[in-house]
Protein backbone atom coordinates (compact mmCIF):
# COMPACT_ATOMS: atom_id res chain seq x y z
CA UNK A 1 0.00 0.00 0.00
CA UNK A 2 1.47 2.94 -0.98
CA UNK A 3 2.24 6.02 1.62
CA UNK A 4 -0.25 8.88 1.29
CA UNK A 5 1.04 11.74 -0.63
CA UNK A 6 1.97 15.02 1.33
CA UNK A 7 1.39 18.27 0.14
CA UNK A 8 4.00 20.36 -1.31
CA UNK A 9 2.02 23.49 0.38
CA UNK A 10 5.78 24.59 0.95
CA UNK A 11 6.00 25.68 -2.93
CA UNK A 12 4.12 28.80 -0.97
CA UNK A 13 7.42 30.02 0.91
CA UNK A 14 9.24 29.44 -2.36
CA UNK A 15 7.22 31.88 -4.25
CA UNK A 16 7.44 34.50 -1.51
CA UNK A 17 11.42 33.88 -1.11
CA UNK A 18 11.14 35.06 -5.26
CA UNK A 19 9.04 37.66 -4.59
CA UNK A 20 10.87 39.49 -1.44
CA UNK A 21 13.85 39.35 -3.37
CA UNK A 22 12.67 40.91 -6.25
CA UNK A 23 11.18 43.70 -3.52
CA UNK A 24 14.77 44.13 -2.30
CA UNK A 25 16.47 44.84 -5.32
CA UNK A 26 13.75 47.11 -6.55
CA UNK A 27 14.02 48.95 -3.35
CA UNK A 28 18.10 49.40 -3.92
CA UNK A 29 18.07 50.29 -7.26
CA UNK A 30 14.83 52.83 -6.80
CA UNK A 31 13.76 53.73 -3.11
CA UNK A 32 10.28 54.83 -3.55
CA UNK A 33 8.87 52.92 -6.07
CA UNK A 34 6.56 50.32 -3.74
CA UNK A 35 4.22 51.36 -1.63
CA UNK A 36 4.89 51.59 2.14
CA UNK A 37 7.97 50.41 1.37
CA UNK A 38 9.25 49.79 5.06
CA UNK A 39 6.66 48.02 5.83
CA UNK A 40 6.57 46.19 2.73
CA UNK A 41 9.59 44.60 2.77
CA UNK A 42 9.28 43.68 6.51
CA UNK A 43 5.54 41.67 6.16
CA UNK A 44 7.04 40.02 3.19
CA UNK A 45 9.99 38.56 5.05
CA UNK A 46 7.78 37.66 8.46
CA UNK A 47 4.28 37.02 6.87
CA UNK A 48 5.38 35.83 3.11
CA UNK A 49 8.41 33.77 3.61
CA UNK A 50 8.90 33.19 7.33
CA UNK A 51 5.11 32.34 8.04
CA UNK A 52 4.52 29.84 5.09
CA UNK A 53 8.08 28.35 6.13
CA UNK A 54 6.64 28.17 9.90
CA UNK A 55 3.53 26.77 9.11
CA UNK A 56 4.57 24.25 6.81
CA UNK A 57 7.67 23.07 8.65
CA UNK A 58 6.26 23.23 12.30
CA UNK A 59 3.85 20.43 11.66
CA UNK A 60 6.83 18.65 9.59
CA UNK A 61 8.41 18.51 12.91
CA UNK A 62 4.97 18.07 15.14
CA UNK A 63 4.18 15.13 12.77
CA UNK A 64 7.38 12.98 13.73
CA UNK A 65 7.23 14.11 17.49
CA UNK A 66 3.64 13.54 18.22
CA UNK A 67 4.11 10.22 16.13
CA UNK A 68 1.38 11.32 13.93
CA UNK A 69 -0.22 8.96 11.68
CA UNK A 70 0.49 9.73 7.73
CA UNK A 71 -2.77 10.72 6.98
CA UNK A 72 -3.71 12.70 10.25
CA UNK A 73 -6.06 16.11 8.71
CA UNK A 74 -4.54 18.75 10.61
CA UNK A 75 -0.83 18.15 9.64
CA UNK A 76 -2.05 17.39 6.16
CA UNK A 77 -5.21 18.85 4.52
CA UNK A 78 -6.04 21.40 7.53
CA UNK A 79 -2.62 22.45 7.14
CA UNK A 80 -3.09 23.13 3.39
CA UNK A 81 -6.52 24.93 4.24
CA UNK A 82 -4.47 27.20 6.41
CA UNK A 83 -1.65 28.06 4.22
CA UNK A 84 -4.29 28.51 1.60
CA UNK A 85 -6.43 30.85 3.90
CA UNK A 86 -3.19 32.54 5.02
CA UNK A 87 -2.04 33.60 2.03
CA UNK A 88 -5.15 34.88 0.51
CA UNK A 89 -5.62 37.31 3.72
CA UNK A 90 -2.14 38.10 3.46
CA UNK A 91 -2.91 39.34 -0.63
CA UNK A 92 -5.45 40.98 1.31
CA UNK A 93 -3.46 43.07 3.76
CA UNK A 94 -0.91 44.09 1.31
CA UNK A 95 -3.44 45.51 -1.28
CA UNK A 96 -5.03 46.77 1.38
CA UNK A 97 -1.85 48.60 2.84
CA UNK A 98 -0.80 49.73 -0.74
CA UNK A 99 -4.56 51.24 -1.26
CA UNK A 100 -5.04 53.05 1.84
CA UNK A 101 -8.18 50.56 2.50
CA UNK A 102 -7.50 50.28 6.37
CA UNK A 103 -11.09 47.81 6.43
CA UNK A 104 -9.12 45.65 3.80
CA UNK A 105 -6.06 45.63 5.85
CA UNK A 106 -8.05 45.00 8.90
CA UNK A 107 -10.11 41.87 7.85
CA UNK A 108 -6.92 40.28 6.34
CA UNK A 109 -4.77 40.43 9.79
CA UNK A 110 -8.07 39.09 11.24
CA UNK A 111 -8.34 36.43 9.19
CA UNK A 112 -4.44 35.71 9.83
CA UNK A 113 -5.40 35.88 13.66
CA UNK A 114 -7.95 33.03 12.90
CA UNK A 115 -5.61 30.72 10.89
CA UNK A 116 -2.85 31.17 13.59
CA UNK A 117 -5.38 30.46 16.32
CA UNK A 118 -6.62 26.96 14.63
CA UNK A 119 -2.98 26.31 14.01
CA UNK A 120 -2.59 26.48 17.73
CA UNK A 121 -5.42 24.77 18.74
CA UNK A 122 -4.34 21.83 16.40
CA UNK A 123 -0.63 21.72 17.75
CA UNK A 124 -2.29 21.62 21.19
CA UNK A 125 -4.87 18.82 20.34
CA UNK A 126 -1.87 17.01 18.88
CA UNK A 127 0.12 17.00 21.53
CA UNK A 128 -2.28 15.85 24.22
CA UNK A 129 -3.19 12.62 22.08
CA UNK A 130 -0.12 11.43 21.17
CA UNK A 131 2.79 13.27 22.04
CA UNK A 132 5.21 10.49 24.64
CA UNK A 133 8.64 12.37 23.55
CA UNK A 134 11.18 13.70 25.62
CA UNK A 135 11.16 16.94 22.67
CA UNK A 136 7.15 17.83 24.04
CA UNK A 137 8.52 21.29 24.72
CA UNK A 138 9.45 21.88 20.88
CA UNK A 139 5.63 21.64 20.40
CA UNK A 140 4.93 24.08 23.40
CA UNK A 141 7.36 26.81 21.89
CA UNK A 142 5.22 26.38 18.41
CA UNK A 143 2.09 26.45 20.54
CA UNK A 144 3.74 29.85 22.46
CA UNK A 145 4.05 31.16 19.06
CA UNK A 146 0.88 30.24 17.20
CA UNK A 147 -0.40 32.67 20.84
CA UNK A 148 1.80 35.51 20.13
CA UNK A 149 0.98 35.53 16.06
CA UNK A 150 -2.91 36.10 17.60
CA UNK A 151 -1.89 39.17 19.78
CA UNK A 152 0.20 40.53 17.02
CA UNK A 153 -2.55 40.42 14.32
CA UNK A 154 -5.02 41.66 16.88
CA UNK A 155 -2.32 44.58 17.23
CA UNK A 156 -2.03 45.22 13.79
CA UNK A 157 -5.78 46.01 13.49
CA UNK A 158 -5.45 48.58 15.68
CA UNK A 159 -2.61 49.85 13.80
CA UNK A 160 -4.22 50.32 10.87
CA UNK A 161 -6.62 51.95 11.79
CA UNK A 162 -4.61 54.55 13.77
CA UNK A 163 -2.96 54.94 10.76
CA UNK A 164 -5.39 55.18 8.06
CA UNK A 165 -8.93 56.10 9.87
CA UNK A 166 -9.22 59.76 10.11
CA UNK A 167 -12.41 58.65 12.26
CA UNK A 168 -10.05 56.94 14.64
CA UNK A 169 -10.71 58.05 18.26
CA UNK A 170 -7.60 60.40 19.47
CA UNK A 171 -6.27 57.82 22.22
CA UNK A 172 -6.04 55.57 19.64
CA UNK A 173 -3.99 57.73 16.74
CA UNK A 174 -1.89 58.73 19.89
CA UNK A 175 -1.00 55.44 20.82
CA UNK A 176 -0.02 54.71 17.40
CA UNK A 177 3.82 54.23 18.19
CA UNK A 178 2.71 52.13 21.15
CA UNK A 179 0.49 49.99 19.29
CA UNK A 180 3.05 49.41 16.19
CA UNK A 181 6.33 48.34 18.58
CA UNK A 182 4.19 45.75 20.80
CA UNK A 183 2.74 44.62 17.44
CA UNK A 184 6.36 43.55 16.27
CA UNK A 185 7.39 42.61 19.41
CA UNK A 186 4.71 39.88 19.19
CA UNK A 187 5.66 38.74 15.58
CA UNK A 188 9.20 38.87 15.64
CA UNK A 189 10.40 38.10 19.26
CA UNK A 190 6.91 36.00 19.46
CA UNK A 191 5.57 34.23 16.54
CA UNK A 192 9.34 33.89 14.56
CA UNK A 193 11.94 33.81 17.52
CA UNK A 194 9.75 31.42 19.65
CA UNK A 195 9.13 28.73 16.57
CA UNK A 196 13.18 29.25 15.29
CA UNK A 197 14.31 28.64 18.71
CA UNK A 198 12.36 25.93 19.54
CA UNK A 199 13.09 24.57 16.22
CA UNK A 200 17.02 25.06 16.71
CA UNK A 201 16.78 22.44 20.08
CA UNK A 202 16.74 19.51 17.59
CA UNK A 203 17.75 20.88 14.41
CA UNK A 204 20.85 22.55 15.42
CA UNK A 205 22.62 19.91 16.35
CA UNK A 206 21.25 17.67 13.45
CA UNK A 207 22.63 19.90 11.16
CA UNK A 208 25.71 20.32 12.62
CA UNK A 209 25.71 15.89 12.29
CA UNK A 210 26.28 15.77 15.68
CA UNK A 211 25.16 14.55 19.31
CA UNK A 212 22.99 17.03 20.98
CA UNK A 213 23.64 17.84 24.51
CA UNK A 214 22.43 16.00 27.35
CA UNK A 215 21.21 19.37 28.71
CA UNK A 216 19.25 21.05 25.60
CA UNK A 217 15.69 19.86 26.89
CA UNK A 218 15.70 20.78 29.63
CA UNK A 219 17.59 23.67 29.35
CA UNK A 220 15.11 24.60 26.76
CA UNK A 221 12.41 23.85 28.88
CA UNK A 222 13.21 26.24 31.57
CA UNK A 223 13.92 28.90 28.74
CA UNK A 224 10.37 28.59 27.63
CA UNK A 225 8.62 30.42 30.66
CA UNK A 226 11.14 33.06 30.80
CA UNK A 227 10.93 33.70 27.42
CA UNK A 228 7.15 34.05 27.59
CA UNK A 229 6.64 35.91 30.41
CA UNK A 230 9.51 38.76 29.97
CA UNK A 231 7.93 39.23 26.45
CA UNK A 232 4.07 39.52 27.98
CA UNK A 233 6.33 42.37 30.05
CA UNK A 234 8.00 43.96 26.92
CA UNK A 235 4.40 44.27 25.54
CA UNK A 236 2.36 45.31 28.21
CA UNK A 237 5.71 48.29 29.12
CA UNK A 238 5.32 49.35 25.68
CA UNK A 239 1.23 49.56 25.50
CA UNK A 240 1.64 51.63 29.05
CA UNK A 241 4.13 54.11 28.00
CA UNK A 242 7.15 52.67 29.97
CA UNK A 243 9.88 52.17 27.43
CA UNK A 244 12.62 50.73 30.22
CA UNK A 245 10.42 48.07 31.36
CA UNK A 246 9.54 47.35 27.56
CA UNK A 247 13.47 47.25 27.32
CA UNK A 248 14.28 45.07 30.07
CA UNK A 249 11.66 42.56 29.18
CA UNK A 250 12.96 42.36 25.92
CA UNK A 251 17.03 42.11 27.03
CA UNK A 252 15.48 39.32 29.28
CA UNK A 253 14.05 37.34 25.90
CA UNK A 254 17.39 37.72 24.51
CA UNK A 255 18.92 36.30 27.91
CA UNK A 256 16.61 33.40 27.50
CA UNK A 257 17.36 32.54 23.83
CA UNK A 258 20.72 32.73 24.76
CA UNK A 259 20.62 30.45 27.82
CA UNK A 260 17.86 28.56 26.45
CA UNK A 261 19.07 27.56 23.04
CA UNK A 262 22.29 29.26 21.97
CA UNK A 263 23.98 28.20 25.29
CA UNK A 264 23.13 23.93 23.94
CA UNK A 265 24.08 24.85 20.47
CA UNK A 266 27.19 26.08 20.82
CA UNK A 267 28.05 22.94 23.43
CA UNK A 268 27.09 21.07 20.73
CA UNK A 269 29.09 22.73 18.27
CA UNK A 270 32.07 22.54 20.50
CA UNK A 271 32.16 18.59 19.74
CA UNK A 272 31.81 18.90 16.29
CA UNK A 273 31.18 22.18 14.52
CA UNK A 274 29.06 23.06 11.60
CA UNK A 275 30.99 22.02 8.55
CA UNK A 276 28.08 22.41 6.06
CA UNK A 277 26.47 25.51 4.27
CA UNK A 278 23.35 24.49 6.05
CA UNK A 279 24.61 24.26 9.63
CA UNK A 280 26.81 27.42 8.88
CA UNK A 281 24.09 29.02 8.18
CA UNK A 282 22.15 28.50 11.44
CA UNK A 283 24.52 29.03 13.64
CA UNK A 284 25.97 32.24 12.33
CA UNK A 285 21.68 33.38 11.80
CA UNK A 286 21.39 33.14 15.05
CA UNK A 287 24.40 34.74 16.52
CA UNK A 288 22.82 37.82 14.47
CA UNK A 289 19.93 37.35 15.83
CA UNK A 290 21.23 37.42 19.41
CA UNK A 291 23.44 40.35 18.57
CA UNK A 292 20.65 42.73 16.73
CA UNK A 293 18.20 42.11 19.51
CA UNK A 294 20.62 42.90 22.53
CA UNK A 295 21.52 45.43 20.62
CA UNK A 296 18.36 46.66 20.07
CA UNK A 297 17.43 45.83 23.57
CA UNK A 298 20.04 48.51 24.76
CA UNK A 299 19.72 51.14 22.82
CA UNK A 300 15.77 51.00 23.56
CA UNK A 301 16.88 51.70 27.40
CA UNK A 302 17.70 55.25 26.78
CA UNK A 303 13.93 55.59 24.42
CA UNK A 304 12.04 58.75 26.35
CA UNK A 305 8.75 57.40 24.70
CA UNK A 306 7.27 54.84 21.97
CA UNK A 307 8.49 56.97 18.98
CA UNK A 308 11.88 56.98 20.67
CA UNK A 309 11.58 53.08 21.17
CA UNK A 310 10.56 52.58 17.61
CA UNK A 311 13.24 54.65 15.99
CA UNK A 312 16.08 52.66 18.53
CA UNK A 313 14.81 49.47 16.30
CA UNK A 314 14.46 50.59 12.92
CA UNK A 315 18.38 50.57 12.08
CA UNK A 316 18.81 46.80 13.65
CA UNK A 317 15.41 45.21 11.29
CA UNK A 318 17.56 44.99 8.33
CA UNK A 319 20.19 43.34 10.09
CA UNK A 320 17.81 40.86 12.25
CA UNK A 321 16.01 40.19 9.11
CA UNK A 322 18.91 39.77 6.39
CA UNK A 323 21.66 38.61 8.73
CA UNK A 324 19.65 37.12 11.36
CA UNK A 325 15.94 35.29 10.77
CA UNK A 326 16.59 35.14 6.65
CA UNK A 327 20.25 33.05 7.08
CA UNK A 328 18.85 30.63 9.94
CA UNK A 329 15.50 30.20 7.78
CA UNK A 330 18.20 29.36 4.72
CA UNK A 331 20.06 27.29 6.82
CA UNK A 332 17.13 25.20 7.91
CA UNK A 333 15.95 24.69 4.28
CA UNK A 334 18.90 24.06 2.64
CA UNK A 335 19.26 21.13 5.62
CA UNK A 336 15.99 19.97 5.13
CA UNK A 337 15.32 19.99 1.84
CA UNK A 338 17.56 17.02 0.47
CA UNK A 339 16.53 15.34 3.53
CA UNK A 340 12.72 15.76 2.44
CA UNK A 341 12.62 15.07 -1.25
CA UNK A 342 14.46 11.56 -0.28
CA UNK A 343 15.31 9.10 -3.01
CA UNK A 344 17.28 7.16 -1.18
CA UNK A 345 21.58 7.86 0.21
CA UNK A 346 22.64 8.56 -3.38
CA UNK A 347 19.88 10.69 -4.36
CA UNK A 348 20.40 13.09 -0.88
CA UNK A 349 24.17 13.42 -2.23
CA UNK A 350 23.32 14.75 -5.09
CA UNK A 351 20.85 17.47 -3.44
CA UNK A 352 23.37 18.07 -1.31
CA UNK A 353 26.30 18.44 -3.35
CA UNK A 354 23.98 21.02 -5.77
CA UNK A 355 23.69 22.89 -2.51
CA UNK A 356 27.18 22.88 -0.87
CA UNK A 357 27.86 24.69 -4.10
CA UNK A 358 30.20 27.86 -3.76
CA UNK A 359 29.41 27.54 0.16
CA UNK A 360 32.24 29.54 1.49
CA UNK A 361 32.43 32.21 -0.54
CA UNK A 362 28.25 32.68 -0.19
CA UNK A 363 28.67 32.10 4.09
CA UNK A 364 31.64 34.76 3.85
CA UNK A 365 30.19 37.39 1.82
CA UNK A 366 26.74 37.73 3.28
CA UNK A 367 28.52 37.87 6.79
CA UNK A 368 31.19 40.38 5.78
CA UNK A 369 28.38 42.82 3.80
CA UNK A 370 26.50 42.69 6.95
CA UNK A 371 29.45 43.17 9.62
CA UNK A 372 29.81 46.18 6.99
CA UNK A 373 26.93 47.48 7.00
CA UNK A 374 26.58 47.97 10.51
CA UNK A 375 30.38 48.91 11.06
CA UNK A 376 29.57 52.10 8.13
CA UNK A 377 26.49 53.20 9.80
CA UNK A 378 27.46 55.28 11.89
CA UNK A 379 29.22 57.45 9.69
CA UNK A 380 26.69 59.53 7.78
CA UNK A 381 26.87 61.33 4.87
CA UNK A 382 26.60 60.00 0.46
CA UNK A 383 29.83 57.91 0.89
CA UNK A 384 28.24 55.66 4.59
CA UNK A 385 25.08 55.60 1.99
CA UNK A 386 26.51 54.22 -0.95
CA UNK A 387 29.30 51.40 0.79
CA UNK A 388 25.58 50.44 2.75
CA UNK A 389 24.08 49.95 -0.68
CA UNK A 390 26.92 48.11 -1.80
CA UNK A 391 26.91 45.80 1.24
CA UNK A 392 23.20 45.28 0.61
CA UNK A 393 23.93 44.44 -2.74
CA UNK A 394 26.11 41.58 -2.25
CA UNK A 395 24.21 40.26 0.59
CA UNK A 396 20.83 40.14 -1.92
CA UNK A 397 23.40 38.63 -4.12
CA UNK A 398 23.73 36.00 -2.18
CA UNK A 399 20.23 34.86 -1.26
CA UNK A 400 19.47 34.92 -4.79
CA UNK A 401 22.22 32.20 -5.29
CA UNK A 402 20.78 30.62 -2.65
CA UNK A 403 17.18 30.20 -4.31
CA UNK A 404 18.55 29.16 -7.53
CA UNK A 405 20.48 26.53 -5.69
CA UNK A 406 17.05 25.43 -4.12
CA UNK A 407 15.19 25.17 -7.86
CA UNK A 408 18.39 23.28 -9.47
CA UNK A 409 18.53 20.85 -5.85
CA UNK A 410 15.05 20.28 -6.30
CA UNK A 411 15.53 19.52 -10.28
CA UNK A 412 18.49 17.08 -9.60
CA UNK A 413 17.39 14.97 -6.70
CA UNK A 414 13.82 14.62 -8.49
CA UNK A 415 15.86 13.43 -11.82
CA UNK A 416 18.14 11.29 -9.61
CA UNK A 417 14.77 9.72 -8.40
CA UNK A 418 13.54 8.85 -11.21
CA UNK A 419 16.81 7.74 -12.63
CA UNK A 420 16.77 5.25 -9.47
CA UNK A 421 13.15 4.28 -10.23
CA UNK A 422 13.27 3.47 -13.71
CA UNK A 423 16.42 1.13 -13.66
CA UNK A 424 16.48 -3.08 -13.61
CA UNK A 425 17.80 -3.16 -10.24
CA UNK A 426 14.83 -1.36 -8.85
CA UNK A 427 12.36 -3.28 -10.61
CA UNK A 428 13.40 -6.62 -10.14
CA UNK A 429 14.24 -7.99 -13.14
CA UNK A 430 16.56 -7.12 -16.43
CA UNK A 431 15.79 -6.20 -19.64
CA UNK A 432 14.44 -8.26 -22.36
Amino acid sequence: MSKPRVPRTDRATSVWMCVEAAAAAITIVARGRIPQNLWTMIHLVTLGVLSNGIFQWSWYFTRALAHLAPDDRRAGRDNTARIIAFNLSLLLLIGGMWSNLWYATVTGATVVGVIAAWHGWALLTASRERLASRFAVIIRYYIAAAFFLVVGATLAGFVTVAMFDANAPAWLASARDRLTVAHALAGVAGWVGLTMGGTLVTLGPTAMRTRMDPRAVSFATSALPLWVGALLVAGVGTLAGSMRVASVGLLVVVGAAALGVGVPLCRAALKKGPAEYGAWSLTLGAAWILVAGAGASLRAFEAADATGLRAAFLPWLPILGAAGLGQLFVGALTYLMPVVIGGGPSAVRVGVGVLEAGAPIREAARNVAAVFTLAVASLGGVSADRLTIAAWVVLLATYVVDIVLMARCGVAQAHTKRAAASSPTTQGGRRG
